[in-house]
């Protein structure tokens, strides 16, 4: 039988519990929806979701060759209010798709109920995305921006999406977004 439903959350990092540095995965808590408003509509449909024995994707930032965190950074001329050595956990949009149907695939005894928390499993400080998208020839002649964040603010969390990768026998395609930009695909 198929999964129910499916919902697709990005940037997990935004409304799950966690320390900088600390590791996260899909078992991690969230956050209490009275106390965060900016996440309660994501908690609820979450649990709406799972209620109703459907699924739950915990997306990381998404990226390609031109959309992306890294693409703003190094395009918009804006300084960057994040700390230069802040984590980012990504996942490039073919690798986002690919997990999807590897979801629908495996079938309802193994996704209906459950969160996945899905990312490359290489999370990159800010600067590091900067300079591995810098690597490729679509990037020539930009610049590292300044970033703005001081030791005051918030590192990030580390997803490990293992659990996940295994249950739906995943890897991502692109195993790093710093191998995808030195690869020069598009």
């Amino acid at each position: 039988m198929p999964c129910t439903s499916l919902l697709l959350l990005r940037w997990f990092n935004s409304y799950g519990f966690g320390n900088d540095k600390q590791v996260v995965t899909e078992n991690s808590p969230v956050a209490d929806p009275s106390k965060n408003p900016r996440s309660a509509r994501l908690i609820n449909a979450e649990e709406r979701v799972l209620g109703g024995g459907g699924a739950c994707f915990r997306l990381a930032g998404l990226y390609s060759l031109t959309r992306g965190a890294h693409n703003f950074w190094l395009t918009s001329g804006k300084d960057v209010s994040g700390r230069a050595d802040g984590i980012v956990n990504q996942l490039h949009y073919d690798d986002a798709a690919r997990a999807v149907l590897a979801g629908l695939s495996a079938g309802s005894s193994v996704v209906n109920g459950e969160v996945f928390l899905i990312s490359d499993g290489h999370p990159l400080t800010r600067e590091k995305i900067c300079e591995s998208a810098l690597k490729n020839k679509h990037f020539f002649g930009y610049e590292l921006p300044k970033f703005l964040g001081t030791n005051e603010d918030p590192v990030g969390k580390i997803y490990d999406g293992s659990a996940s990768n295994t249950a739906l026998k995943w890897d991502p395609m692109y195993q790093s977004f710093d191998t995808f930009m030195a690869s020069g695909e598009s």
